[in-house]
């Protein structure tokens, strides 16, 4: 378990974001879709592959995939 702390902005309320480790965000980011879910935004970057979800209630998380350097 990775954890972080993050300070709001002024106006931002504080709350809880749950990030769940996946072996294929893309894959994932259907299966969500096909449930219901709605992808908000997806990003690339050196070491992660990851997607913000909304699920049908309107809860978000986040679906990450480890990408080192080389495994792409």
């Amino acid at each position: 378990m990775i954890g972080a702390l993050l300070i709001t902005g002024p106006g931002e309320p504080a709350g809880w974001h749950v990030t769940f480790t996946v072996a294929d965000r893309d894959g994932s980011a259907a299966t969500a879709e096909r449930l219901g879910a709605t992808i908000v935004r997806s990003a690339d970057d050196l070491w992660t592959r990851k997607a913000l979800v909304r699920d049908p209630q309107g809860a978000e998380f986040t679906i990450s995939q480890f990408t080192p350097p080389g495994d792409w």
